[in-house]
């Protein structure tokens, strides 16, 4: 019997975290399969660049909301989701942009 997804989840929530953990890493967690792992790694202010653009396409609100919060987002990014179909999201990001790109 193996690891249940919701332990390798779990784990690999705490691997995010780490922060010593290198950028190729962080690529690799930023297309986990689960959402809580992608958040994590989205809310991280080392993250790469490049995996907070691929990150703005997530459906996952966890996961657009730390994109929002996390201040190494790029402006293009929250830009977009000042668009988002969710008055939530799309709420924050307009309200990030009016706060936080002066």
């Amino acid at each position: 019997m193996g690891i249940s997804p919701a332990r390798r989840a779990a784990e690999d929530v705490e691997r995010a975290r780490d922060p010593r953990l290198a950028p190729p890493d962080l690529l690799r967690l930023a297309v986990h399969r689960s959402a809580s792992v992608r958040a994590t790694v989205a809310g991280r202010a080392d993250c790469p660049v490049g995996a907070l653009i691929s990150l703005g396409h997530d459906t996952d609100h966890a996961v657009l909301r730390a994109l929002i919060d996390n201040p190494r987002t790029p402006a293009s990014v929250v830009r977009s989701l000042a668009d988002h179909r969710s008055t939530a999201i799309s709420d924050a990001a307009v309200q990030r942009l009016r706060n936080g790109y002066r």
